[in-house]
């Protein structure tokens, strides 16, 4: 059912509605569909302020074709190109039509596009080396898709193979300790600065634990997260954002008593500070993703530096969720990155050193409600008496340990002085590992942005270190941008149906320049086959200038029933926050 305010939404994007008569409608709506609307408005023109230079505006900007704008020409050529694809990875193809009766995957139907369901389907690898793997057909592929954030140094290091063989060779118990569990948590603490770390089996698991210490600590049930971050699969952690402000079950199975206890709020609208404030009585921590990995360009640091003091005013559990950031943007994550440090904090991906693997780490305040803390053999001490149940076969298993050792110890070598590294000291100039691969990640995307701008295309390259995401202005995964993504396949760049993509240590110069021509190649084509067209746009006035104003109105409204209650320092923090908020809203 439309509500009213994607009704208004769809009229402002479109111009098909006055400015006065839109503020008015906007006015008249209830104060949680305002709300509701801004986030959406901004969402969909939202800035971005590390590919900032690449401000077409929708006057001068090419649209994508969508299945629904499809005509003899483009039909033809989909027909063309799905021939193509058969040829191309004839033996992937039969391998899914072979063994989908009974092999489930839950990611086959993601993103699916009717129009394109011939060329849907995943490839089937034979090897991997470096940053490059191979398929069946013998095919061989530039990979940028980096296993969905867990690689960063590229397939099939030699140190880590050699570490998961020596594994083998010792045997896998699964109950007792090892020499290398002591070892690996030592060099986790030492490269991230946090008291104590657990392993877990899962990233999921990881941030399900972390929750639980939170309610453990505070005795409460509420459990704060930012709208369009991605937090696991984890019923604990998983609800929509309802139009009411009220926590919705994300989909089937899920339960609404689960939702109940979530407060979803805006990432980085100062509100939601006011609202964690207000309802801190029964919130018993805050998880935040602090950059999102769905939306980069989403990174208010300001915004995470005041829920920072909020958390510790109010004591509040602050939880970052790294899983895909953690030791890729520098070897402390974002918390290094940002000079922000939380209570807690989850990884999993890099630190596995590509098996399953997650981790916990924080403060010994909240960690040692796993363990009881630390207590002696020889005296009166007993572990503490509040524990939060923790358990997990495969926790602490011998292969897993080995190669995060092994990812670890790499890292370190690599980046001798971690605790260093913060942007309030060194990282700019730190020579760690990651900075230079940042480096390279931010001039191929530097690179492409600008071509796409000399071309008038409606794409733009998020990036954060050196994780990268291609955004359709105009639409989220489109025909057109399935498309592209199947002819980067062709053309030898293998990339992630999820979105995500990532440059590792072992991609040479000589293939990054590969990716920026292949890139460019595909949509030179997409533009020659039409897939690109000229939108017709009302001259006088841009859907841009129709949501700055209602920016500009709102914000000044709101913030002006406010300033009777403040004093005039107050005022002059609250006129930068919303100057610095219009300035990157308008960008």
């Amino acid at each position: 059912m439309l509500t009213a305010d994607n009704d208004l939404l769809e009229k402002i994007l479109s111009n098909n509605i006055d400015k006065q008569e839109a503020i008015q409608i906007f006015e008249s709506l209830p104060e949680a569909e305002k709300k509701q609307l801004m986030s959406k408005l901004k969402f969909k023109l939202s800035g971005n302020d590390n590919t900032g230079e690449n401000n077409l505006t929708a006057k001068n900007r090419l649209k994508a074709v969508d299945q629904r704008d499809l005509n003899d020409r483009h039909k033809d050529f989909i027909k063309r190109l799905t021939q193509d694809y058969d040829n191309f990875v004839p033996k992937s193809k039969k391998n899914v039509i072979k063994h989908h009766s009974y092999f489930v995957d839950q990611r086959r139907a993601f993103h699916l596009i009717k129009g394109l369901k011939a060329m849907h389907f995943q490839i089937t690898y034979v090897g991997a080396e470096g940053p490059y793997v191979y398929d069946l057909d013998g095919n061989k592929y530039i990979d940028i898709s980096g296993d969905m954030g867990v690689n960063i140094f590229g397939h099939r290091p030699p140190f880590i193979v050699n570490a998961v063989k020596e594994a083998l060779d010792r045997g896998i118990p699964l109950s007792g300790y090892s020499e290398m569990i002591f070892e690996a948590t030592k060099l986790f603490s030492e490269l991230t600065g946090h008291e104590r770390v657990l392993f877990t089996q899962s990233g999921t698991e990881a941030v399900m634990v972390a929750v639980r210490l939170a309610r453990a600590a505070t005795q409460k049930k509420k459990i704060v997260l930012f709208d369009g971050a991605f937090h696991g699969l984890s019923d604990a952690v998983v609800a929509m954002k309802g139009q009411d402000g009220k926590s919705l079950a994300a989909g089937p199975g899920m339960v609404q008593e689960f939702a109940d206890q979530i407060i979803i709020l805006d990432y980085g609208d100062m509100r939601s500070l006011d609202i964690i404030e207000d309802r801190c009585d029964e919130i018993a921590g805050v998880l935040v993703e602090p950059v999102q990995s769905r939306h980069i360009y989403n990174r208010p640091i300001e915004f995470l530096r005041e829920l920072r003091k909020l958390t510790i005013e109010k004591g509040l559990p602050l939880i970052f969720d790294e899983m895909i950031t953690g030791f890729r943007i520098c070897p402390r994550g974002v918390q290094g990155y940002f000079n922000i440090k939380p209570d807690l904090a989850t990884y999993g991906k890099i630190p596995g050193g590509g098996l399953p693997t997650g981790v916990i780490a924080g403060s010994a305040k909240y960690m040692d409600l796993i363990d009881g803390g630390i207590w002696n053999f020889d005296d009166d001490s007993m572990p503490k008496s509040t524990r939060a149940g923790m358990g997990g076969t495969h926790s602490q298993n011998p292969l897993k340990i080995a190669s995060a050792h092994a990812t670890l110890s790499e890292m370190k070598k690599r980046s001798p002085n971690p605790l260093n590294c913060d942007s309030g000291k060194s990282c700019n100039s730190c020579t760690c590992f990651q900075m230079e691969l940042n480096k390279k990640t931010e001039s191929m995307v530097k690179e492409l942005n600008a071509f796409f701008i000399e071309n008038s295309l409606p794409i733009i390259i998020d990036y954060f270190g050196s994780l990268f995401r291609f955004r359709f202005i105009d639409s989220f995964w489109g025909l057109t941008e399935a498309l592209f993504f199947i002819l980067l396949r062709m053309d030898g760049i293998e990339t992630n149906i999820q979105g995500n993509a990532f440059l590792t240590t072992a991609h040479s110069d000589e293939d990054i320049r590969k990716v920026i021509n292949s890139v460019k190649k595909c949509l030179k084509t997409l533009i020659q086959e039409g897939f690109f067209y000229e939108a017709e746009v009302n001259e006088t006035e841009s859907q841009e200038e129709h949501i700055q104003e209602f920016a500009k109105t709102t914000r000044v409204k709101n913030q002006a029933k406010a300033v009777g209650k403040i004093d005039n320092m107050q005022i002059e923090q609250l006129k930068s926050l919303i100057l610095r908020d219009l300035k990157k809203f308008q960008e």
